[in-house]
This record gives C-alpha cells, sequence and structure tokens, in this order.
C-alpha cells in the first residue's frame, strides 16, 4: 500500500478519530491496532512481520536489562545487535543474491532502536512495556521512510488522554493534504522526465546539466512530500513530530545543508555516532576524522553499493574543506545568493553518484554537461506543454522554499481570511484530483527514501 492511497487516507481518519476519545490505556492499543492494519494492507509478508515482532521482543527485553545499569559497554554491544540485523540485510545479497530481501522500514526503525536503548543505556529514559515498544518502532505515519523520531516524546504522547485540538488536528490534516499534492503534482512530474533527460544527454550536454537539475529537485519533493505527509497525518493523531526538512536548498554551506536535509538523519548521526566518537572535544584531526566517519555510516545506511559510499565520502570531504576555509565564520549577507548557488552545485553533483549505478555513468553524466542558452525537449522526447511545465514547478519548488524560509506557511495560511482559505484548499484537491488519482494513466511512483 501507497501513502498515497485511499486505504491510508482511510486508515488516517480512522485513528485520528478514535484517538480523540481514548484514555491513556486504550490509547497504546488503539495505536498497535493501526499499526497491525497498516502492516497487513501494506501486503507485508510473513518475513517482515517475524523480523519487526522478534526486533520489538528484542528491544523490550533489552531495554528491561539496561534499566538502572548505566554500562557503556553493555549498552553499545545491545545496541549493536539491530545494526548487525540491518547491515546483514543490507549486505547479505551481494553474496547469496536475490534470495535475501530487506524488511519494509528496516533502516528507519532500527535506528529508533538503537535510540531506545541507548536513551535507557544513557538513564534518560526508563524501560517500556513490549506494547509500547513495537508502537513506537512500527508507528506507521513514519514506518517506511521516516522521520526516525525520538522515543521520549512519542512515550509522552502515547500516555496523552484523548483530547481534542482542533486548530492542532486541522493543520496536521492541512500539511498532509499539501504533502499529498507535493508528490503527485511536482515530485512524480519531475520523475518521469529525469530518465528522458539522462538518456538524451549524448545528443546534447545540456540535456544532463537540466537532468542534474531535475534530479536534484525530485529527490527533494520526493522525500519532503513523505515527510510532510507522515507529520501531518501523526499530528492528526495527536503525535508531533520533529521537521524534517528545511528548506536545504536555500543553505550556502554544507553544514547548513545538513542541518536542514533530512533533519531527524542528521541529528540521528550527530547523537548516537559523532558525539560518541569524540565530536570537536579531541582536537582538529580528530574533528574531521569524526565527521567523516559520519558521513560514510550515512552512505552506507543508504544503500549498499560503493556509489553510497563515494557519496557519503564526498560529503564528508567537502565538509572537512569547508570546515578548514570557513570554520565557524558566518557568510555576509551580500555573498550568500553566490554561496548558496555554488553548495547546489557541490550537492547536486553529488546527487549524480546517488542516483547512478556505477562510477563510469556518473563520470559519464559529469563530463558530459554542457550549458547551452535554448534548448528545446525534442531530443529526450519532452512535449512543449511539460518542456514549459518542468520550469514552472522547479520555479514553484523555489519561490515556495522561500516562502517557507521566512514563516510556516500552514499557520500563515491559517490566519488568512476564510474565502482566502478554502480557495487554496479547494484549488490543491481539484488539481491532485485532475492530475493526481484520478488523473489520465496516473501511477504513484514509489518514494525514492521507501528503498533505504
Amino acid at each position: 500500500m501507497n501513502v498515497v492511497s485511499l486505504p491510508y487516507l482511510g486508515l488516517a481518519g480512522f485513528a485520528c478519530l478514535f484517538l480523540m476519545f481514548t484514555d491513556r490505556i486504550k490509547r497504546r492499543y488503539t495505536v498497535f491496532l493501526c499499526n497491525a492494519v497498516f502492516l497487513v494492507l501494506l501486503r507485508a509478508n510473513l518475513r517482515d512481520w517475524l523480523y519487526v515482532l522478534v526486533l520489538s521482543g528484542y528491544v523490550y527485553l533489552a531495554g528491561r536489562m539496561l534499566a538502572g545499569k548505566r554500562s557503556r559497554g553493555l549498552t553499545l554491544i545491545l545496541c549493536l545487535i539491530p545494526v548487525l540485523g540491518l547491515v546483514f540485510y543490507k549486505y547479505a545479497g551481494h553474496f547469496l543474491g536475490d534470495r535475501i530481501l530487506m524488511p519494509l522500514g528496516l533502516s528507519f526503525y532500527t535506528f529508533k532502536a538503537v535510540s531506545y536503548l541507548a536513551e535507557i543505556g544513557k538513564g534518560k529514559l526508563k524501560s517500556r512495556d513490549f506494547l509500547s515498544v513495537f508502537d513506537y518502532l512500527v508507528f506507521f505515519p513514519a514506518f517506511m521512510a521516516g522521520p526516525i523520531h525520538r522515543p521520549k516524546e512519542f512515550f509522552a504522547e502515547l500516555r496523552k488522554t484523548g483530547t481534542f485540538d482542533y486548530t492542532d488536528r486541522k493543520n496536521g490534516c492541512i500539511q498532509a493534504g499539501f504533502g499529498l499534492a507535493e508528490k503527485m503534482l511536482i515530485a512524480d512530474e519531475l520523475s518521469a522526465l529525469v530518465p528522458k533527460l539522462f538518456a538524451a544527454s549524448s545528443a546534447s550536454g545540456v540535456y544532463a546539466l537540466l537532468g542534474i537539475i531535475v534530479y536534484s529537485f525530485r529527490i527533494y519533493t520526493d522525500f519532503d512530500s513523505y515527510s510532510n505527509i507522515a507529520i501531518g497525518t501523526a499530528r492528526m493523531m495527536g503525535f508531533h513530530l520533529e521537521p524534517n526538512f528545511r528548506t536545504p536548498y536555500l543553505a550556502a554551506t554544507l553544514k547548513e545543508f545538513w542541518n536542514r536535509w533530512h533533519i531527524s538523519l542528521s541529528t540521528w548521526l550527530r547523537d548516537y555516532v559523532y558525539i560518541p566518537l569524540g565530536g570537536s572535544r579531541k582536537g582538529t584531526l580528530r574533528r574531521y576524522l569524526n565527521i567523516i566517519i559520519v558521513f560514510l555510516v550515512s552512505g552506507i545506511w543508504h544503500g549498499s553499493t560503493a556509489m553510497f559510499v563515494i557519496w557519503g565520502l564526498g560529503h564528508g570531504i567537502l565538509r572537512c574543506v569547508e570546515e578548514a576555509i570557513i570554520g565557524r565564520r558566518e557568510i555576509p549577507k551580500a555573498l550568500r545568493p553566490l554561496f548558496i548557488v555554488l553548495n547546489f552545485v557541490f550537492v547536486s553533483i553529488l546527487w549524480v553518484f546517488f542516483r547512478s549505478a556505477t562510477v563510469s555513468e556518473a563520470l559519464s553524466i559529469l563530463s558530459s554537461v554542457r550549458f547551452a542558452p535554448f534548448v528545446d525537449g525534442s531530443a529526450a522526447e519532452i512535449g512543449i506543454n511539460e518542456w514549459h511545465w518542468m520550469f514552472v514547478l522547479i520555479g514553484i519548488v523555489i519561490v515556495t522554499d522561500l516562502l517557507r524560509s521566512r514563516k510556516d506557511m500552514i499557520v500563515w495560511l491559517s490566519e488568512r481570511p476564510f474565502p482566502l482559505r478554502w480557495a487554496v484548499y479547494a484549488a490543491v484537491m481539484v488539481l491532485v484530483i485532475i492530475f493526481g488519482v484520478y488523473g489520465p494513466g496516473y501511477d504513484p511512483a514509489d518514494f525514492i527514501y521507501v528503498t533505504f
């Protein structure tokens, strides 16, 4: 089941309505029921069910074992067990072929399992019962592609009695709705153009350039849309997940980019890899080494091929270079636009390695890049309407992000006069119906990060 589907919307609506009126005990069972129904609708096979149940049981027992111990060695050992499971499924395919398939959502709920055990080991969290642990690991809005939310805040909201905050639930619904529109109207449209542009790069290097730019916006809008759907759905249920994106392509440095992109993963790596390694406390060279290790872990987490390692190391090396040149200095306001463009260029070049199957494929694309003041879409078999629409969509993303960088657009929209608000809502709904689920030949593309 795709989150861009009526069954998902129905499940989210049921969870929202039922959780308004449940007490603390029934709330846990309601979330458990919704998680189980989600796995059924997802058509998860027996392997997926068994793995998540076994992992939930292990995390529950390991949490009980850690409670009150404050042993760093024991905590490390117990945290490594879920990580070894993730490594096995990520890399066993290289030796056993297609017989080993990774369980759905494994990358994300493995990191949540580590968070739970690490926080107990630090004495910052009490161990919970099995049902609560399962609810945390399998929380269905964030199950397949995050955000990687933290246990303390989740358990606090899981214990709340059913209350109804109209503004909060309404804003959650709006955020999920806009995420749905972002996926259908922007991400999927750009997704269809990317392979055409790269395929035509041999005809003209400008297609390679446009392919890189379009892919950068495609991966951003695709993942941002999933995060908005997940965060909005959770908010409708009374759970508040932290934002996962904050206009990352308006970042002037790579450090700033990673403070804005996939924030839940970046902060997880900071808290459970970078700081335990010593962070910036053990000298300059050690800090650079820790930065590279963090990005190497990020690359390995994303995928099991050498291309993801290159992508991660590329970010790590560039971050060290940036740290050596810029350090803690602020970018002058007058130079920010230039630095934003340069940063986007570096990030987009690394996205080519992220997308490519081999180094030679990535280098072939990059070496063929050319600039031309004008080109039509004929060589890429892109119609004139698609061609114009491509630039319109990228322009919409840029303008929207400029607005989002200054204010919370959902709050801003909710404060507008009633006719204006509902004119916007109606326009978005009509566009989704026309170009989305009920549009001619529409087939929602899988979210990119679901595969990780």
